[in-house]
């Protein structure tokens, strides 16, 4: 009887590594890590070159030293300190800009478009960015709103880029 369950053992053994072997397929984000990113980016450089780190802890944009870098996936971030950057590590989902950088205003509209790096929001503890004050005050009216019509557009916007490469 041993001998009988030997083989079916095994194959369960086998089936257990296998599946823990497996990835685990996590929702997608708007920061880049989700494998669809739609990223903008000034040759690589996210942010326009400012400290994705300062907009939480300082409450204003703050360009980085290009000698404190990070790359993270296709984007460099820069940072004003040492300490920044290591607390950008310690947690980078949280630090990178929502919608891939874009404006999320344009994007809530269907439009990938530029923003201005001093003008963003922190809203539920992400960043948000802004071609223009208008786009900033639109989104302060409804950010609900906005940030689920621009995560839908940006979805689909990324699938598309996908699908041409």
């Amino acid at each position: 009887m041993q001998k009988k369950l030997a083989p079916l053992i095994l194959a369960c053994l086998a089936a257990l590594c296998l599946t823990a072997n497996a990835q685990v397929r996590q929702a997608p984000t708007t920061s880049g890590g989700s494998g669809v990113a739609l990223l903008n980016l000034d040759n690589t450089v996210a942010l326009h070159g400012y400290d994705p780190t300062a907009y939480f802890f300082e409450k204003r944009a703050i360009k980085g030293n290009k000698r404190i870098h990070e790359r993270l996936g296709s984007a460099t971030y820069y940072f004003q300190s040492r300490a920044n950057r290591y607390e950008f590590l310690s947690n980078a989902p949280q630090y990178q800009p929502q919608l891939g950088g874009y404006c999320a205003t344009s994007l809530s509209q269907g439009r990938l478009e530029d923003i201005d790096p001093h003008l963003f929001a922190v809203y539920n503890g992400k960043l948000y960015l802004f071609r223009d004050p208008e786009a900033q005050a639109i989104f302060r009216s409804n950010p609900e709103r906005i940030i689920g019509e621009a995560s839908g557009h940006y979805f689909e916007l990324a699938k598309q880029k996908r699908e041409r490469w």
